[in-house]
């Protein structure tokens, strides 16, 4: 809907509509602003309003007891008055509430059953503050319980991890891309699922028979296991799931939605062979036009707050021309979440009983495409249908807090279904943005 539509609805249903009022809020940095002004033109051009906000504005604006609460504050005032239904930080972040848009860091038991910090953007949508005893320290499942609230679905909410007016530039370009020219044919109905853990096999395969094939009907599904591929020659497992393969299978075009299941570091996935794919292999990547959306489950691949080089998931949206469009992934452990782990955890292995990280991947996939919403829209819901269990169980206060969306929340996650998305293939209204962006 353009904005001459919208402002002709609002007056045919005598809505007031202030003029302030706008769909996206975009928060960045004063020096990253200015970049990011094709984008916002892009979006204006697909007949939604934008603002982009700074966040040393905001900390004029706002009162708080620091960057993040201000933030909040924020978010929560052009939600609750203004009507913005998506949220976009624009930038990464670095610990100690450092970083172009500051995460909040919350506290939690990692997989060692150490106390250590999770970063968070969900705290943003959030009415309240997280930290009900005031000490200074977010999300405690105990102590700040009362305070701690979840999205409850309306909401979009991703950030865009970029560092540099050229990583705005880049990611616009594959925004507009994703958005005017997405390939035809089965890209857009085909899920690759890999696992390179054989225990997950189950589970992983449970994703798909019993959930994501029921809203995609008429989608392809590929599996890349460690014991069978459709890539296959002489007998099964012979393809190996290793880089360069993964590589091949992303520059293949034949794929418009990944679910990577299995090990992970900062730097990037393991594979088959405890092999690496890293920014080296991203460098590789020649998928231009034909960027999917990723989920994965591996540890620290979305570990967005990172002061050394970017994690796997930054590097691949970073990418000029290749790479990733979108990607849901833990900022931490990644580990297995159940409400009664002694019992749930064989039943992972042998009945591919969901966990709570599986589930909230899976359910994505569920809501964005069953239900024609955006990636930010689909993971909010996910959590929102989420959030009693993050009640009850510290576990799945952890699952949600880890779980980030990566990439533009505006995005469809089935294109072509979203009203606000333009006709497919529009290459004019495309290169008359990408010259701006230039």
């Amino acid at each position: 809907m353009n904005r001459l539509h919208r402002a002709f609805v609002f007056a045919i249903l005598g809505l007031a509509h202030s003029a302030s009022a706008k769909d996206i809020l975009l928060i960045t940095s004063t020096e990253l602003a200015p970049a990011w002004k094709p984008f916002a033109k892009w979006k204006e051009n697909l007949g939604q309003s934008i603002e982009i906000v700074s966040v040393e504005q905001i900390k004029t604006d706002y009162a708080g007891p620091d960057a993040q609460e201000r933030i909040r504050l924020c978010v929560r005032d052009h939600i609750d008055n203004h009507g913005t239904k998506s949220i976009i930080l624009g930038g990464d972040s670095l610990p100690g509430g450092l970083g172009i848009v500051p995460d909040r860091d919350t506290v939690h038991s990692n997989f060692f059953g150490e106390i250590s910090d999770t970063p968070t953007d969900i705290y943003y949508l959030s009415p309240t503050n997280w930290d009900a005893d005031g000490d200074g320290i977010y999300g405690e499942f105990i102590d700040d319980q009362e305070a701690i609230t979840y999205p409850d679905g309306t909401i979009g909410l991703g950030r865009i991890p970029i560092r540099t007016a050229e990583d705005v530039a880049a990611y616009t370009d594959k925004v507009i891309s994703y958005q005017s020219i997405y390939p035809k044919g089965d890209f857009g109905q085909t899920i690759t699922y890999t696992c390179a853990v054989s225990g997950a096999y189950p589970k992983v395969r449970r994703s798909w028979d019993d959930h994501v094939s029921q809203v995609l009907p008429d989608g392809k599904l590929q599996r890349y296991f460690l014991d069978r591929t459709p890539w296959d020659k002489e007998q099964a497992g012979d393809y190996l799931l290793n880089p360069e393969n993964l590589t091949a299978i992303i520059n293949s075009q034949t794929s418009g939605k990944f679910h990577i299941h299995g090990h992970g570091l900062l730097q990037g996935w393991v594979l088959e062979g405890d092999s690496f794919f890293t920014q080296q292999h991203v460098a590789k990547l020649s998928n231009k036009d034909a960027y999917p959306i990723i989920t994965t489950v591996s540890c620290f691949t979305g570990h967005y707050d990172s002061r050394e080089a970017p994690c796997i998931s930054e590097a691949m949206l970073r990418a000029p021309q290749a790479g990733a469009i979108a990607i849901v992934a833990p900022s931490r452990t990644g580990k297995p979440h159940f409400s009664n782990p002694r019992t749930d955890f064989p039943l992972m292995k042998s009945e591919g009983k969901l966990d709570g990280t599986t589930k909230t991947m899976t359910l994505f996939w569920e809501n964005g495409i069953g239900k024609n919403l955006t990636t930010g829209e689909a993971l909010m819901l996910t959590k929102a249908s989420l959030s009693e269990e993050a009640k009850a169980h510290p576990s799945f206060h952890q699952c949600l807090c880890e779980l980030n969306l990566l990439g533009d929340p505006t995005l469809a996650v089935q294109p072509g279904k979203i009203n606000n998305e333009p006709p497919a293939h529009s290459p004019l209204l495309r290169e008359s943005s990408l010259e701006e962006a230039r």
